[in-house]
């Protein structure tokens, strides 16, 4: 009797890297739930094979129903944070939970986890505490094969500086601007976690960090968008955490968040916020920087 294809469930499949697990996965023959809080935004991944299903993160028994029979779950916490959002610690607490009483209820027996480099830290990280308390609880599942990406820095955090660029030439940020950064593209985490789904090449709890194809720091990064646009005067500006604290709080970012990100900024250029396995295949990404900035950023930058 022919064995049915194994399908994969893919929460936050409207999100970035949810979308790039479901379409890789989708492009290897396998079958796909596509879960995301609405339906329509998901038509496109149904025009592609994916079968929809509208479940609120924040809903288990939801959550459960989508899950069951499926060989594998990508299970997503919102790794952008909501910018006027009260208590977020509270919100990722919320969906943790939820995703976790689902895995643990449904009979799925492998999880891929997103999670961020600085997770082991149980406080310091701003955001990433959220993910780290996500971590001890997928872990504490019994009988499941649980597999946690801790992901480096998004390029696609580069974007959100496009109106400044194009008005200014200059990018601000309160990083360091020496500081190695592990770049990567959500594509290639997306990418990465159908692969590891697909495989289920481990056993109990793993944790693999992604690092992206290189280390770059911002000085760097903002040189590769000089020579894009080709701007000479192009710079990049370290501010201090303080102004860009406030700067958040102008912008209508909640106390709450405004801190947490605030805090990013301190761990990072404490280096308390660090990679710690070794760089090798495994942990890289393919997208350099210089791919990202002429594939993504300078066509938004010239539409800007």
């Amino acid at each position: 009797m022919k064995r049915e294809t194994p399908m994969f469930v893919i929460t936050g499949a409207g999100g970035r890297t949810g979308r790039a697990a479901t379409v890789h996965l989708l492009a290897a023959g396998h079958r796909v739930r596509a879960v995301g809080r609405s339906a329509q935004r998901l038509t496109d991944l149904a025009a592609r094979g994916a079968e929809v299903w509208e479940a609120d993160p924040t809903d288990p028994a939801a959550l459960t129903d989508a899950f069951r029979g499926a060989e594998g779950v990508y299970a997503v916490i919102q790794p952008n944070y909501l910018p006027d959002h009260p208590d977020f610690g509270a919100f990722q607490d919320q969906v943790a939970a939820s995703l976790t009483k689902a895995v643990a209820e449904s009979g799925v027996t492998r999880v891929v986890g997103l999670s961020s480099w600085g997770a082991r830290h149980p406080k310091g990280t701003g955001p990433v505490m959220g993910l780290h308390r996500f971590e001890q609880r997928l872990s504490a599942v019994p009988d499941i094969d649980t597999l946690l990406l801790r992901a480096g820095y998004f390029m696609e955090n580069l974007l959100d500086h496009i109106d400044t660029a194009k008005a200014h030439h200059r990018i601000t940020a309160p990083f360091d601007p020496d500081l190695p950064l592990p770049f990567v593209t959500t594509g290639d985490i997306g990418a990465r976690a159908a692969e590891e789904l697909a495989t289920g090449a481990w056993h109990g709890t793993e944790v693999l960090e992604l690092q992206g194809e290189r280390d770059v720091s911002m000085r760097e990064a903002v040189g590769v968008i000089a020579n894009a646009v080709r701007a000479e005067d192009f710079a990049y500006e370290q501010t201090s955490v303080a102004d860009f604290h406030a700067e958040l709080r102008r912008k209508g970012v909640s106390v709450n968040v405004a801190d947490m990100m605030a805090e990013v900024g301190e761990a990072l250029n404490s280096r308390h916020t660090k990679m710690e396995q070794p760089r090798t295949a495994r942990t890289s990404t393919p997208t350099s920087i210089e791919r990202f900035i002429e594939d993504e950023f300078v066509p938004r930058y010239r539409a800007a």
